[in-house]
């Protein structure tokens, strides 16, 4: 009977808060032994059936201490949570490890995965935009499966390879493709003192990349699904043929102000009705050419599955996830090809981390992670550059098409002989599939029998990556449509002829070519660790590695080999005063053997100020206040793909100088290398101050420091009368740059009510670099400006001042004389600014700014009311510039909307807006150099991200035995503001060849069992 009695179980019910009595939400409370757990709500409720008396429940949530509580014959429990101070404080990655934040001494950014989740983008680099202070990411192409995003760690610091060091789970490898599911925090490296452990490799900056990993006890299964559709931020605009012949002949009267009798501008009045009243479309068409071959929308599907699980002696996490993206050209439906021409990328992601503990004591740890990429990207056999430049330049009128009657391709005639319809529709196919394959395995040992603290980690990992591509090639012959002067049909149209042209292309079959390339990668690597307390007050950690890697390129046959040793030493006194050295001990092959290995120390120090007695009487509202400064020198071996820059290239070559000689062979050096070389050097010096207040409000303020020596340049001074070409000297340590700036990051996080959470994240950036020396030969006195990068940030923006328009011939003839080609009225005037009377290359000025902006700033908003949610991230960049890139906004190229507002005579009397230079049949005067008219303002603040979720309440989600469940609408580059001059163009992508950036909208559901 007893026994019968201690088996009855009951219903508890309970909730579960923090120390200020706020809900926790999604915290699990568990009978402790059994698989019977549930989850509170978001009023920390929760509630348990089938427990016994004698049950003990165990109780834990992210960041908080586990509790465990006996039962007994309650039936109604309050549970309150500590924060984990020890959790709290670890979650830093730095480099090969991790540190607690209180003692953290270096420069040191990191978001989670949260944040990374909220983005639909496809490239994981994008996510990163905007949300981590220090870092600018630009992308320069929204193609998909080759959506370029360039990483920039304070701006810019040298001429060479810039891109920071990335690191996955501590190995150098791609985060192009990673899978934001995957992801559980990234965190990056700024300064000398996080950075020194990486030597020859750390002065860009590193970002290290952490996968998840398992962490709950029950296991848990998450499904997500999205679907939604992605269209251009934006486009150029298009004009209907009517008006473009109107701007065309306006274009021919400004270059024939007084023609002759027989001069006719390029259309007559009888083109011109037929244009307006669209009679003869088989004639006189009007195309949109940018409607009819790309589609306005398409879709983007993603899918993921994630096992998440924590036993006893395995942890394990696993990640499938799949996406679509497609592309926006259109294919014609008529058309019946028997292959695909559609543009789209198809990618999977694989993921496994499994982590066992391999004795008893759980002091003998294996771990293995396996991960793949496999991404299949199709188009049409033309490269997206060239399409892309002859769409936009395909002139409305240029053919009626895009075929002749009996279907054969219809181009222009001389004047335009592409068909940006037979490209996409005609041209074949092309197909890249790409795979990469990385795993790592390691151990860890807990040496604390030999000594308390001391443990040691070896870790080897093997990557491999293969591109096969598969081309179809597919010709057509070219015909063009001409109007028949002598002729008219029955109903008195134009009577047409067509006629073939080019007779060298014709229409052949399909056929395929194939061909493949791989690339390989290990790295090794072996670390003691050292990390104990003495008499609670002196923390000693201790770092030391050794690491071999070795690479293979898709291009190379020779492996780049890097190979070193680093070292950490950290004091802390009572997590008040913190000391720490760094220091790595690389060696690279791309250096001559005498130069290959060099030291790169740092030093860094912190103080605690909130942790003095002093201070104690402050606390309450200042919770935080803290100070950190480091130096130190690190190293760039980025020089570029040439290998072995320090050895001569000489070959045997036949025949001689004469050619009456025989038999006489030579010698010849193809390439004279430079033993000297070595890598650049960067010293760099940051100072960094931490606030908090009220325990809800956190800043973080930072200045830097960075001299940039020992850079490779070509040596300019180098006379060319030696007889050798400067490409084929290797270049020289002369190049000097220094860099500054600061960064300013604000949070606050307070939870306004029980139902009501508030979080706000801001960050502000500057970065100031200047050239200081480049071996740039000065130009004589008659230029207005010696020097053009020596002086100037690099990527300094050159070309003329304008100061208006010519108004008639008169002013012209009262001016400074043109050289080369001359001005009309309404072409740009430019300032003579060296005072020579003459406007040439000598009065190229300093315009605008870089194509890298100076400042850079983020706002993250977030709010949870109840079951909802809604989070936003607003991204700026500021103090950029440039032009479009040629032949974008000229009107030789394609006339635009903007173009109606050129200069005529009647605007310019009228005092109309003028948003272009008189028009033009070819290049005009206005358009042989940049200027400040074309040098556009690209500053600009966009909506990144935008994301609206939904948890349905637990007995909804209960129907499907789900723990939760969630809905959730999100948006990608939503919105843009900007200073544009013409709006045609995004301001981080102002090129005709480049594939636009895309807005994605998208709703999708999360379920977690």
């Amino acid at each position: 009977m007893p026994m019968a009695v201690e088996q009855q179980t009951k219903k508890i019910t309970g909730t579960v808060t923090d120390n200020s009595g706020e809900p926790i939400i999604g915290a699990t409370v568990a009978v402790k032994g059994t698989k019977n757990a549930a989850v509170t709500d978001v009023d920390g409720h929760f509630t348990l059936s089938g427990v016994t008396n004698n049950a003990v429940l165990r109780i834990s949530y992210i960041g908080y201490s586990d509790q465990e509580i006996g039962i007994g014959k309650q039936s109604t429990i309050s549970i309150v949570l500590s924060q984990d101070t020890k959790a709290l404080d670890e979650v830093v990655v730095v480099a090969y490890g991790a540190q607690k934040k209180t003692t953290l001494t270096g420069a040191v950014a990191a978001i989670g995965t949260r944040e990374l989740k909220q983005s639909p983008a496809a490239n994981l680099a994008v996510t990163l935009t905007g949300r981590l202070p220090g870092l600018i990411a630009i992308q320069r192409s929204g193609e998909p499966g080759r959506d370029v995003t360039n990483l920039y760690m304070r701006g810019r610091g040298t001429i060479n390879g810039q891109n920071p060091l990335i690191l996955v789970d501590g190995v150098e490898r791609d985060i192009t493709s990673l899978d934001p599911n995957e992801v559980d925090n990234v965190s990056i490296l700024k300064d000398a003192s996080s950075t020194a452990l990486f030597g020859v490799r750390g002065a860009n900056g590193v970002i290290l990349v952490t996968t998840k990993r398992g962490t709950s006890e029950i296991p848990d299964i998450s499904l997500t699904a999205e679907t939604g559709w992605q269209t251009f931020t934006r486009w150029p605009s298009q004009i209907d043929s009517y008006d473009w012949a109107l701007l065309k002949n306006q274009a021919w009267h400004n270059d024939h102000p007084n023609p002759g009798v027989t001069d006719a501008p390029p259309y007559s009045a009888y083109a011109l009705e037929r244009y307006r009243l669209g009679d003869q479309p088989n004639i006189y068409s009007n195309h949109h050419w940018v409607d009819e071959l790309t589609n306005k929308w398409v879709p983007q599907t993603r899918y993921n599955l994630t096992l998440n699980g924590k036993g006893a002696n395995v942890n394990y996490f696993v990640n499938v996830g799949y996406l679509h993206q497609g592309g926006q050209f259109k294919l014609d439906k008529s058309e019946k090809p028997s292959y695909d021409a559609k543009k789209f990328m198809d990618r999977y992601n694989f993921r496994a981390n499994i982590d066992v503990a391999l004795n008893a004591r759980k002091t003998l740890k294996a771990f293995l992670n396996a991960a793949g990429t496999f991404e299949t990207v199709n188009g049409p056999n033309e490269e997206t550059l060239t399409l892309l430049t002859n769409l936009l330049g395909k002139w409305p009128n240029i053919q009626a098409g895009p075929t002749t009657p009996d279907g054969e391709v219809l181009l222009g005639g001389s004047s335009y002989q592409y068909s940006p319809w037979a490209q996409i529709n005609r041209s074949g196919y092309r197909k890249e599939t790409r795979s990469s394959v990385n795993a790592t395995f390691g151990m860890s040992y807990d040496l604390g029998f030999l000594l308390k603290g001391l443990s040691t980690k070896l870790t080897a990992s093997y990557d491999t990556q293969s591109i096969n591509y598969l081309v179809g090639k597919k010709g057509y012959q070219y015909w063009e449509s001409v109007v028949d002067p002598n002729r008219k049909n029955p109903d008195g149209s134009d009577y047409i002829e067509y006629h073939r042209i080019r007779t060298d292309f014709d229409n052949t079959p399909l056929s395929t070519s194939k061909s493949a390339t791989f690339a390989s990668f290990y790295d090794l690597q072996w670390q003691i660790n050292f990390n104990r307390t003495f008499n609670e007050k002196h923390t000693v950690t201790a770092l030391l590695l050794a690491q071999k890697q070795s690479q293979i390129k898709a291009s190379d046959v020779l492996p780049f080999n890097v190979q070193g040793l680093a070292t950490r030493l950290t004091y802390a006194y009572d997590d008040k005063y913190i000391a720490e050295f760094n220091a790595g001990y690389n060696g690279s092959e791309q250096f001559a053997p005498k130069n290959r290995y060099g030291f790169f120390p740092s030093a860094s120090a912190a103080w605690n100020i909130s942790r003095e007695k002093f201070f104690e009487k402050w606390t309450n509202v200042v919770d935080k206040m803290k100070l950190r400064v480091s130096y130190g020198l690190v190293g760039n071996d980025k020089i570029g793909n040439t290998r072995f820059l320090y050895l001569d290239n000489v070959t045997r070559s036949y025949g001689g100088y004469s050619p009456s000689l025989s038999n006489n062979n030579t010698i010849q050096e193809l390439f004279f290398g430079n033993p000297n070389l070595k890598w650049e050097t960067a010293k760099k010096l940051n100072v960094g101050f931490e606030l908090g207040l009220w325990k809800y409000f956190n800043l973080s303020f930072d200045i830097f420091s960075e001299r940039r020596d020992n850079i490779l340049i070509t040596k300019n001074s180098t006379p060319s009368i030696i007889g050798v070409a400067q490409s084929t000297i290797a270049p020289f340590n002369l190049g000097r740059v220094k860099n500054r700036g600061y960064e300013l990051e604000m949070s606050f996080n307070k939870p306004i009510t029980k139902d009501l959470l508030i979080m706000a994240k801001a960050n502000l950036n500057y970065n100031d670099n200047e050239v200081v020396y480049m071996d740039e030969l000065k130009f004589d006195e008659t230029y207005a400006y010696p020097y053009h990068q020596t002086g100037y940030s690099i990527g300094q923006q050159w070309g003329m001042i304008a100061e208006g328009f010519f108004k008639d011939q008169d002013e012209i003839n009262a001016y400074a004389k043109y050289e080369g080609q001359q001005p009309r009225p309404g072409d740009l005037k430019y300032k003579d600014v060296n005072g020579d009377n003459i406007i040439n290359q000598k009065d190229l000025s300093p315009i605008g700014y870089s194509d890298v902006p100076k400042y850079t700033a983020g706002l993250a908003l977030s709010i949870t009311y109840k079951n909802f949610d809604i989070s936003a991230l607003f991204q700026g960049a500021f103090n950029v510039s440039g032009a479009v890139g040629s032949p974008g906004p000229y009107e030789w190229y394609d006339f635009r909307e903007f173009h109606k507002k050129a200069w005529t005579a009647e605007r310019a009397a009228a005092g109309e807006e003028i948003l272009f230079p008189a028009l033009a049949l070819a290049q005009s005067p206005s358009e042989i150099y940049n200027s400040t008219f074309f040098n556009m303002d690209r500053s600009y603040i966009r909506l990144k991200n935008l994301e609206i979720g939904y948890t349905l309440p637990k007995n909804w989600s209960r129907a499907i035995n789900a723990k939760v469940v969630r809905l959730y609408v999100n948006g990608y580059n939503l919105a843009t503001w900007d200073k544009m001059k013409f709006k045609d163009w995004d301001p981080e992508v102002m090129d005709n060849s480049t594939y636009p950036l895309l807005k994605v909208w998208n709703i999708g559901v999360n379920v977690t069992f």
